[in-house]
């Protein structure tokens, strides 16, 4: 099958991540012999049909693959082969979730065939298309393990829960895990603020948020606070420079926890914690980036156990939990590299990247 697959050594993968940018050209390629995938009993075996790409996937491309990997995280497709312990799923399905791409060679979603456990995906509905499928994946995935896991918010069922008189924070709400924070935090009955640029005001209040604020303004965590001085639950979606900080800041009347996407610091704010979600823990095994040197990650069972109860869930519950704005890209390999080429220079703009694969 073709895939494409990582092929940077250690060495200019370390260059990389001193330099915070790519040198050495794009670091993969697409090969078209990669075996395809031996799935165990309790997998089922995928034709991919769409894909989106993640800032993480180029993330992993310059900084973290061993070579030989195959990239990609985000996929629907269609079930190809069921394994002989696998009860829900028959070939035909269309099926679609998140992997761990980037760091195994025999898994990774930028491929035409994927290997996934079988409680770890989610059957399409109808009425959603593949393209919107695959946004279901690591930016979703991620707003549930900070607000369902980490914050303790109520998971969405069927219907949105009676309103709260309370409010939390989401940073950068208009980027896709932004979307997503909205989305399931306002079902659970939250009121809802965040920061956008005014260009996207409109598509924050239209997912649900109750009210945003332009993050650029010097004044933005003052102005929270004083609309809204009770906040002690925030997620910084950006988790870059001075948004964790104003995280910090919007919290600093009452105390609680910032939940990161990425480190970012120690909050020098008493009484306001930070913490780190790795959405890679939801796939139930421990990890390595850069071994044997680098940072090393436990299985998490409780937040491998949230996956399945949320992909269970989910084909239900998509008219609460809506798929976010697009932007299609080239079909196929060509598509992939462009887009992540844009995510790299910080390009894009609109929508979660997708990419079509020919059939």
């Amino acid at each position: 099958m073709k895939a494409l697959i990582s092929n940077r050594r250690i060495a200019t993968r370390f260059v990389n991540l001193a330099l915070g940018k790519s040198i050495c050209g794009q670091g993969g390629q697409v090969k078209d012999d990669v075996p395809i995938p031996t799935i165990s009993p309790d997998e089922i075996l995928v034709r991919v049909k769409a894909v989106a790409l993640n800032p993480t996937d180029f993330k992993h491309l310059d900084f973290i693959s061993p070579p030989h990997s195959i990239l990609g995280c985000d996929y629907a497709g269609v079930v190809q082969q069921v394994g002989s312990a696998v009860k829900g799923w028959t070939p035909g399905d269309r099926v679609a979730g998140a992997v761990h791409g980037g760091l195994f060679p025999d898994k990774g979603a930028f491929a035409e065939y994927l290997k996934v456990d079988a409680d770890l995906a989610w059957k399409i509905p109808d009425e959603i298309s593949d393209t919107d499928a695959t946004t279901y994946g690591v930016s979703a995935v991620t707003a549930m393990l900070t607000l369902n896991v980490r914050h303790g918010l109520p998971f969405v069922q069927g219907d949105e829960a009676a309103p709260k008189d309370e409010a939390i924070f989401i940073y950068a709400g208009a980027t896709s895990a932004g979307l997503y924070h909205i989305q399931i935090a306002k079902a659970a009955g939250y009121k809802v603020v965040t920061t956008a640029s005014p260009r996207s005001f409109d598509l924050v209040k239209a997912y649900g948020a109750t009210a945003v604020f332009d993050y650029r303004s010097e004044t933005v965590a003052a102005d929270i606070v004083k609309a809204y001085p009770k906040i002690s639950k925030a997620v910084d979606c950006f988790s870059e420079g001075k948004s964790t900080p104003i995280c910090a800041e919007v919290l600093k009347n009452t105390g609680g926890t910032v939940v990161t996407l990425l480190p970012n610091g120690k909050s020098s704010v008493p009484g306001v914690a930070y913490e780190m979600v790795m959405a890679y823990t939801v796939f139930g095994h421990p990890f390595q980036w850069l071994p044997p040197i680098g940072p090393s990650f436990e299985a998490k069972p409780a937040d491998r156990e949230a996956l399945v109860r949320f992909y269970k869930v989910l084909p239900t519950i998509t008219h609460i939990l809506k798929p976010i704005p697009t932007v299609k890209q080239k079909d196929g390999f060509e598509g992939i590299f462009d887009g992540l080429n844009k995510l790299r220079a910080g390009a894009v703009a609109g929508g979660k990247l997708v990419v079509e694969f020919s059939t």
